[in-house]
């Protein structure tokens, strides 16, 4: 390539690429074909004459999001970075962009369903933007804590504008019959069937093994917890239990006041927050499961997701079969 040639790439390029000229309109200029600025075009980025980069993005492994998403076919990942793996520090960052995706978005006129828990409170507490939405709680109150679904759905209404709807009610009580009658409560009744108003959700993946979770502590209290661990629970979303495999274990939903799993299957982005050295299992279980659409995530989790070669992109055993038994 000679020097005149080099000069009339270089212009072409820094026409296009710098000025923002279309390719037809450079063609005009130089007197030639557009075809043939398409192939100068291609030249320098053969020949270096123009190199393109990428900043990277100080919170975001940009490559691990992009990986996370392709292999698992989610609508919207992020691989935080963090300064450490100290637990809070996790939780921190996550909420943080959770916060930041969540006012990228959520769109007037969404319903927005939330769950509770550290991670989700994070995210409540960092939120400054949201387009004016209707939040609803999708599960009661598992302990007596800052982190409950209460107070992170209200603190995410104030900010959205929008009215909120509660449940003032336990997550999990100690018998069906309890459970039945508190959701035949008007208040609770009225929350659960906005439930298949949802548009987006955010939730927690509470982990059983190693245990980080607020329904394990419930299993418990009401006794249910050794043979919950004996048929394998890994995970859980609301009062959804997975196995390791990803399929839906019934164990508690008859004594729980949740959203249900077909209904969190029919949400179109279910938003998962969780990271930390304990939820790895978890949250491959949730992936696995196909209920979660989208994930926020901490970048070590991120790629010892990535790292194993066991999960397969899909929809998942309990996504696909809310999808069999809605066709029934």
């Amino acid at each position: 390539m000679g020097p005149d040639e080099r000069v009339r790439i270089a212009y072409a390029a820094k026409r296009h690429y710098i000025d923002g000229v279309s390719r037809v309109e450079i063609a005009d200029e130089m007197a030639v074909s557009r075809f043939k600025i398409a192939r100068m075009l291609e030249s320098a980025l053969e020949k270096g004459i123009v190199k393109i980069t990428i900043e990277p993005l100080d919170s975001v492994d940009l490559d691990l999001s992009i990986g996370l998403r392709d292999r698992f076919g989610l609508t919207h990942a992020l691989a935080v970075i963090t300064p450490g793996q100290a637990a809070e520090t996790i939780q921190d960052r996550l909420g943080i962009a959770a916060a930041e995706l969540l006012s990228e978005i959520v769109v007037d006129g969404d319903v927005l369903g939330l769950t509770a828990g550290r991670t989700l409170t994070a995210t409540a507490s960092h939120l400054t933007r949201l387009a004016a939405c209707e939040v609803v709680q999708l599960a009661g109150v598992a302990a007596a804590t800052p982190e409950n679904g209460v107070e992170v759905m209200r603190r995410v209404s104030r900010v959205a504008g929008g009215r909120a709807h509660a449940i003032f009610a336990p997550l999990v009580v100690d018998t069906p019959v309890t459970a039945e009658a508190l959701r035949r409560e008007p208040g609770i009744k009225d929350t659960m069937r906005r439930f298949g108003s949802v548009t987006k959700a955010v939730v927690a993946i509470g982990s059983w093994s190693p245990p980080d979770s607020q329904l394990y502590d419930n299993a418990a209290r009401i006794g249910v917890l050794d043979e919950l661990l004996g048929r394998g629970v890994q995970a859980e979303i609301c009062a959804t239990l997975l196995d390791r495999d990803g399929r839906e274990i019934d164990g508690l939903t008859d004594r729980s006041i949740a959203i249900d799993t077909a209904q969190l299957c029919d949400i179109p982005d279910v938003i998962a927050v969780a990271g930390g050295t304990l939820k790895t299992a978890a949250v491959a279980a949730a992936l696995r499961s196909g209920i979660v659409t989208s994930l926020v995530t901490d970048a070590a989790l991120a790629q010892r997701l990535l790292d194993d070669d066991s999960l397969a992109t899909g929809s998942g055993p309990v996504r696909a079969s809310a999808r069999r038994s809605a066709r029934t």
